[in-house]
């Protein structure tokens, strides 16, 4: 891995603060990522900086048809309804593959 400096991750965070929609209480941020993942991190102290809500959850089980949720038990997301998610591709095709499970 890389070694991030304090100064890195602050620059990270002024620049992305300027790019962003406004970010405000209403809003939650589910985490899912390890917090070694720089894209989790960036994305953790964000969200602290703006005083946002975080919910912790599993890549295992954001969904309701996530491999490690029992059946009739409901996922991550459904249960935090977040507004914000940090993702990744591996992340965006499982939970494709569970919205069409729910479809087809």
């Amino acid at each position: 891995g890389v070694m991030m400096t304090h100064g890195n991750v602050l620059a990270t965070l002024s620049a992305v603060m300027t790019i962003v929609p406004k970010l405000g209480k209403k809003d939650v941020y589910l985490a899912y990522l390890p917090l070694a993942h720089i894209l989790e991190l960036a994305a953790e102290n964000l969200m602290a900086a703006v005083g946002i809500a975080i919910g912790y959850g599993s890549p295992l089980t954001l969904t309701d048809t996530s491999s490690k949720i029992k059946k009739g038990t409901k996922g991550d997301a459904t249960v935090l309804m977040p507004t914000l998610l940090a993702a990744v591709p591996a992340i965006l095709d499982r939970v494709r593959d569970g919205v069409f499970k729910k479809v087809f």
